[in-house]
This record gives structure tokens, C-alpha cells and sequence, in this order.
């Protein structure tokens, strides 16, 4: 018998099964897809993962293949700009495909068994843990079925295991990101510098670019629904006249051109899912989401996927994974998470203030500290809280 089946391979579900592994625990990680795949992502690893990747020891392997990020470049819908910088460390710009496949392989040579093209059809509860029904492809349907003590779902934001355990389904309202790896893109700097990331308003949108080795870029648009929809038959067009709303980026586009085609993701809203169930956590995506625009999604995924293992390697070694020995697990991710959470929310509602945006990158050229205290903030180098206080508030607002 497993001590834990990991249902999904993304970063959350091979930081769990890199710890679990660790910890000693008999590990199997059944992801859907043949790694490395694509996925929808703005490729963009805050500082905060840092400090997640070095508890597991897979630092060094993500820094191989990765850009290091200083700063964020934050544009106004003026084209007025601010370059800030992380007080400490940096964050990581890499493909998600190779990200993930990184984390995967990390975890499998920490001890976790690894199958791909499997997917979790069924759990059954049983006397000592749960029944886990796979499927394995690509050919002809294979069924397997697995014991496992304990399941941690972190299949994502349309959660097989969340269905089953009707933990709630998927947002259906939010924004949609539209994204594509464009090459000659000028980058915002200087030459021989450290490319720092971007962000750019406009009055109801805003868009992230991240510098990538090999000399792409990756750059994101998130937009309303029904500006998307507006666009069909014509995504192409709509994602290039939606890049020149962006004046800081419109100017370096003339060269430009889309590698690989264009990738979708949505609705992305804010939204939390019940987390725990009888021998069952859930973890990233699939227990929560915030709205993508302050780049904290895959650190949040990080440092969830660890917290699900270090619940379930408690749980396993006293009184069983019942829902009450996990209750602990619901309750630490809502007291990790809950000011990123806070901060996020309150920086989506003042983004399309078009004046708002302009006062705080004027403030924030005119005071470095501002800046940088700020950044650290959104980057996890600080409590998110740490921004949280009248002063500052008032200070990046320009009038304090």
C-alpha cells in the first residue's frame, strides 16, 4: 500500500511528493499528461519560491535553467514607468513546461514514483485508506487500480479530485489570459543589464512580459470575457491591437512575431475551494486561486504543496488521515495565505484606476524606498502585510 497517491505533477503536487519522498513515505505521483508539456503560464517565479526550492533542494536545478529576474518594471496607461527592485534574492523567469518538468524529475529522484498519461478516475474510501482508480493511455484504455493511505489533488483548477469529493466546481466568472512566446522583442533596459520583469495597465487590462532564455519573451494579456469573445475568429489580430494599448510596449512591437501560436487560460478570478475530505488534501490551484497579475501563483503553489505533505506526513505518523487530524492543513494554508490574498485583492481593485496607477509609479521614481518596500511585498522577500499601514499607503499614493 502507498503511504500517498499525488494526483497531478505540477509544481504544488511535486513539491508534495518531493517532501513526502524525503520523509521516507511510499509516494506515487499520477499526472494526465506526457511530460514536459505546455500550460498556460507568465513563466515568472517570485523571489518567495526561492526560499520553498532550497528547503527541497531543488534551488540549483531550477537556477540552471532559468533567467534571474531583479525587479519589475511597472508601466502606467500613460507609459510612465518605474523600475523596482527586490532588496533581496530574485525571482526566476523559465517555461512552465520546463519548470514542471524539472520539479518532476526533482521529485523522482528524491524517491516518488512518476506514471504519466494516468488519469484518476475514482477514489473509494476502504478500512485503511482509499481505492484510486486510474486509467492510463495513450492507446487502448489500461485500468490500474492503487491503495494509497492518503491523496493529495493537485490536478489543477478543474480538479478531477475536487469533483469527486464535491469540494466545489471551477470559477465561471473572471478574467482570460491570452498569451504567446514572441521573439524580437526589444527588452526595457539597458544593454548588458539584468532584464528586470514587466507590467503594463491600461484602462481594463493589464499585461505581463517575461524575458526567457533562449531570447523569447513571454507576454500575457488578461482581459474581460467579453473582449475576448469579441475577438473570435480573429484571436490573432485582437492579441496584437490589444499589445498597442500598452504604450511603454507598443513602441518595441514593430519587430516582433509569435512563436509557437497562441495560448488561452480563463476565468481566473479569486476564489477558495474546502481543502480537506476523509484522506484527501488539495493543493495549488486546485484548493485556491487568486487573479494572476501580481505573479505570485506558482510560489503560492510551492509553498501549498509543502504544506499538504508536512499535513499528511503528520497525519500518517499519529492518528490516520481523517478529516480532523487534516482539519490543521485548511486552517495553516488560510493563515499563510490570507495576507498574499489580502494584497492581491486590494491591488486588482485599484489596478483600472488609470489616476491611481499613475500617482503610485510617479511616487514610487520619486522615493526608491517606496519601490522597493513594495515589490518585496508582492515578491514574498516581505510579509504582504508589511505594506498594509496607513503611512505607506498614503506615501504611494503621493500624498504622504
Amino acid at each position: 500500500m502507498l503511504d500517498a497517491l499525488v494526483v497531478g505533477g505540477g509544481p504544488a503536487g511535486s513539491i508534495a511528493a518531493a517532501v513526502l519522498a524525503t520523509r521516507g513515505c511510499r509516494v506515487l505521483v499520477a499526472e494526465r499528461a506526457r511530460f514536459p508539456r505546455t500550460k498556460p503560464c507568465g513563466d515568472y517565479l517570485n523571489p518567495g519560491c526561492g526560499a520553498v526550492l532550497e528547503r527541497v533542494g531543488a534551488v540549483a536545478e531550477v537556477e540552471r535553467v532559468a533567467l534571474p529576474v531583479p525587479g519589475m518594471r511597472i508601466a502606467a496607461p500613460s507609459g510612465v514607468s518605474v523600475v523596482t527592485a527586490f532588496s533581496s534574492g530574485g525571482g526566476y523567469a523559465l517555461p512552465r513546461r520546463t519548470l514542471d518538468y524539472v520539479l518532476m524529475a526533482h521529485a523522482a529522484r528524491k524517491g516518488a514514483a512518476v506514471i504519466e498519461e494516468a488519469r484518476v478516475t475514482a477514489l473509494e474510501p476502504e478500512a485503511r485508506g482509499l481505492r484510486v482508480t486510474v486509467e492510463r493511455g495513450p492507446g487502448p484504455v489500461r485500468r490500474e487500480s492503487y491503495h494509497a493511505r492518503l491523496v493529495i489533488g493537485a490536478d489543477g483548477i478543474r480538479s478531477e479530485v475536487a469533483r469527486m469529493i464535491g469540494a466545489g466546481n471551477p470559477p465561471r466568472s473572471g478574467r482570460f489570459t491570452v498569451g504567446a512566446y514572441l521573439r524580437d522583442l526589444p527588452p526595457d533596459a539597458a544593454p548588458g543589464e539584468r532584464l528586470p520583469g514587466e507590467i503594463h495597465f491600461a484602462r481594463d487590462r493589464y499585461c505581463g512580459v517575461a524575458y526567457l532564455p533562449g531570447g523569447l519573451a513571454n507576454v500575457t494579456i488578461a482581459l474581460s470575457r467579453r473582449t475576448v469573445r469579441s475577438w473570435r475568429g480573429a484571436v490573432a489580430a485582437g492579441y496584437w491591437a490589444a499589445l498597442h494599448d500598452f504604450p511603454r510596449l507598443a513602441d518595441r512591437l514593430a519587430q516582433a512575431a509569435i512563436v509557437g501560436g497562441l495560448r488561452t487560460s480563463g476565468p481566473l478570478t479569486f476564489w477558495r475551494r474546502r481543502s480537506v475530505a476523509c484522506g484527501i488534501l488539495l493543493a495549488g490551484d486546485a484548493a485556491a486561486f487568486i487573479d494572476p497579475m501580481t505573479g505570485q501563483g506558482v510560489s503560492l503553489a510551492l509553498r501549498g504543496g509543502e504544506l499538504a505533505a508536512e499535513a499528511a506526513v503528520r497525519a500518517l505518523d499519529h492518528d490516520g488521515p481523517t478529516t480532523r487530524t487534516l482539519a490543521a492543513y485548511d486552517r495553516a494554508r488560510r493563515r499563510e495565505f490570507a495576507g498574499a490574498v489580502f494584497l492581491s485583492r486590494m491591488l486588482e481593485h485599484l489596478a483600472f484606476r488609470p489616476m491611481v496607477i499613475q500617482r503610485a509609479v510617479r511616487a514610487m521614481s520619486a522615493r526608491p524606498d517606496l519601490a522597493t518596500r513594495f515589490i518585496d511585498a508582492v515578491g514574498g522577500v516581505s510579509p504582504a502585510t508589511s505594506v498594509l499601514h496607513p503611512r505607506f499607503l498614503a506615501g504611494i499614493a503621493g500624498i504622504g
